[in-house]
């Protein structure tokens, strides 16, 4: 131990307080969950602390302070126990724009090393199918988290009304493919981001082989057409003999304020299950449509029952707020399992109502179905 590196946290302040008899108060804070936690010590203790930034082994800090060396090993001992203490390892030289994210995992993974947990974030392979409005939030906030290896997959080519949504489109890249257009984007984020782009539609037969290699992480599924129920069924039976983890996002129902779920082999019901689930909660739904005919049929109608004015035809559809509000909650998610964070114990489909302000929840089930028993 006297031989190693080892610093307060980032995420920890440290305020001292002088006390009688050559005493001094000191409580910690942690920014990040606002806990305190105070002691009382000597004024060696005060020097040792100021000197525990990384830079310099437990045996100089000893030296420098003269302090016994016992005493400093209580001392790491008593930081560690409460989380105040990391160890630095030389060769984990992390980027400077990671540093909040660092403090950010120090306190989201008790007695963790927020650097190593970004280390590990950063070597992760996510593959993502449509990179439209959603698809595309999704790639550019991973990029900016820190994952670097991308594979996207999309067969569309940028128009004018994307910028309304997308926001990597601009007026100087549309005619191109979106994942070619997204691909520049997020490697202005970050210049060492591996991105790999599949321009090619996902249908009946396609081969998934030809779209998922072997190392993958996670597998995030848009696509949205002909249905994302149906492109979700197809490649999430395709991942549950690989046990890749399968994120389903993008929107229902004329918008894209939903939440999405996780599916990850052997922990969460599998795709089936899902899809049963998914079809009970929604027996009685009917999709609503803007067809001119059925407009005018509504309004006839609504005119007859003087209801016009609580009756909103067609949906309140989707904006690019509503699609980030997605990809946000969905990539909460997916780093949190891809640091190692077990989020399966509950499994559940939310949207937001835009135009009542509240929650719809969809609980799924695991019904022991034929996917689920092939172990």
């Amino acid at each position: 131990m006297i031989n190693k590196f080892f610093k307060i946290r980032e995420s920890v302040d440290i305020y001292t307080l002088p006390l009688k008899d050559k005493k001094y108060k000191i409580q910690f804070y942690r920014i990040n969950t606002r806990e305190k936690k105070s002691i009382e010590v000597d004024k060696i203790v005060l020097n040792i602390l100021i000197f525990l930034d990384g830079s310099k082994t437990l045996k100089e800090i000893a030296k420098i302070t003269n302090a016994d060396i016992a005493s400093i090993k209580k001392l790491i001992n008593f930081l560690f126990q409460h989380g105040f203490l990391i160890e630095v390892q030389k060769d984990n030289v992390t980027e400077e724009r990671f540093k909040r994210q660092i403090s950010f995992f120090n306190d989201l993974i008790p007695n963790s090393n927020g650097e190593e947990v970004q280390k590990k974030l950063s070597s992760k392979k996510v593959v993502i199918f449509g990179v439209g409005s959603v698809g595309g939030d999704i790639a550019i906030l991973l990029s900016r988290a820190g994952i670097k290896n991308f594979l996207l997959i999309d067969y569309k080519k940028t128009r004018k009304s994307d910028i309304v949504r997308h926001l990597y489109v601009n007026n100087k890249n549309l005619g191109i493919y979106k994942t070619d257009a997204l691909k520049e984007y997020i490697q202005k984020i970050n210049k060492k981001i591996n991105v790999l782009c599949i321009n090619k539609k996902l249908i009946p037969n396609s081969n998934l082989k030809e779209f998922i290699p072997e190392d993958t992480d996670i597998v995030i599924n848009c696509a949205d057409e002909p249905y994302i129920g149906h492109t979700s069924l197809k490649i999430g039976r395709y991942l549950w003999d690989k046990k890749i983890p399968l994120y389903i996002a993008g929107g229902f129902d004329a918008h894209s304020m939903s939440t999405g779920e996780l599916i990850v082999p052997n922990k969460t019901p599998c795709i089936d299950c899902y899809q049963n689930s998914f079809r009970k909660a929604l027996k009685d739904w009917k999709p609503s449509y803007n067809t001119e005919q059925e407009k005018k049929a509504l309004i006839d109608f609504t005119e007859q029952h003087n209801d016009i004015e609580n009756i909103i035809i067609g949906g309140a559809g989707s904006v690019a707020q509503c699609s980030l509000f997605s990809a946000s909650y969905a990539v909460m998610k997916i780093i949190f399992h891809l640091i190692g964070l077990d989020i399966t114990k509950e499994s559940k489909r939310g949207e937001y109502l835009i135009n009542e302000g509240i929650f719809t929840w969809v609980d799924f089930t695991k019904e022991e179905c034929d996917i689920c028993r092939r172990k």
